[in-house]
């Protein structure tokens, strides 16, 4: 099954749908998600911002629906990746050559060598009870005890580079400043400052995109939980581009997620949304586990 999108349709869909139409997913969606062995997803928008003018309460009701194929999916094999179009290149500030090379760059690593880099860290956070993050406007910490860390080799996402886990749900506290940038339904959410208390997101707030964040912490109560901790490994990826398929690998980043947790790493948290916030931590960040330093001053301290 290939996930095929057109966001003129998804558009025109979501201004023109009533409340309970949006909320539900149409029974041929699912039935088809259900009887399918390979879902794959391939990004290539014509347009990037074709649906910016969907209001924010609206997209929170179709991402709700939208949980349920998402659920089914994460139970079958799957794979994301991108064919590079001008839209998408235009979105990175690149030349359209320019950002084909960088695409093919990304995705075309030396894996085995990448897989053993990041399986360095896999062995040190699995060791780990304990993860604190500090940097600009950032101290935030939590349990990963009994949890699973996984290194992403390219087998669902490609470009792979990253290594995740999901925290344990109601030790997250603290405070986090995403400084980065990420589009969701094709609205940036920008200096998004989210304070964890017990696990549960108690305030929220973003420099650009602030309404369409509260709206999706909404969604479900699982949206207010952090669903995954990542640490981007990717050297292949070394700007930003306004597409988390790839900025949440770029190195010197870490991400986290609001949202659903993933089951392979031992994570609990449910949602029907799954919204990764992305953090330079190339000046001023570190990272901590169980109070000793693994990445600080622009590097993890092995190398």
């Amino acid at each position: 099954m290939f996930l095929d999108q057109d966001p003129y349709i998804e558009r025109a869909y979501r201004l023109s749908a009533d409340d309970q139409t949006l909320s539900s997913m149409p029974i041929q969606i699912l039935e088809l998600a259900r009887s399918t062995d390979v879902i794959v997803q391939i990004i290539s928008s014509s347009n990037s911002q074709e649906e910016s003018d969907v209001p924010p309460g609206k997209v929170r009701l179709a991402s709700g629906a939208m949980g349920q194929v998402i659920r089914i999916m994460l139970g079958k094999r799957w794979n994301v990746t991108l064919h590079p179009t001008r839209a998408l290149a235009q979105d990175a500030k690149m030349s359209f050559e320019g950002y084909r090379n960088f695409v093919y760059n990304a995705t075309l690593r030396d894996w085995p060598k990448l897989v053993s880099e990041m399986t360095v860290l896999r062995d040190k956070m699995a060791a780990a009870k304990q993860v604190r993050l500090i940097g600009k406007e950032t101290d935030i910490a939590f349990s990963i005890e009994g949890r699973t860390p996984v290194v992403d080799g390219g087998e669902v996402n490609l470009p792979g580079g990253e290594v995740f886990v999901s925290p344990v749900d109601s030790t997250v506290s603290g405070t986090v400043y995403f400084d980065l940038p990420v589009v969701y339904a094709d609205r940036d959410i920008k200096g998004a400052r989210l304070t964890f208390r017990n696990g549960e997101a108690v305030e929220s707030d973003a420099e650009v995109g602030s309404d369409l964040l509260r709206e999706m912490l909404t969604v479900d109560d699982g949206a207010k939980r952090i669903g995954e901790l990542g640490i981007g490994m990717n050297r292949g990826i070394d700007r930003f581009t306004r597409n988390i398929l790839f900025d949440e690998k770029m190195r010197d980043t870490i991400h986290m997620a609001v949202g659903n947790a993933y089951e392979e790493t031992g994570g609990t948290n449910k949602s029907a949304i799954h919204i990764d916030m992305i953090k330079s931590m190339k000046e001023g960040g570190a990272v901590y586990f169980d109070g000793i330093p693994v990445y600080e001053n622009g590097k993890f301290v092995w190398e």
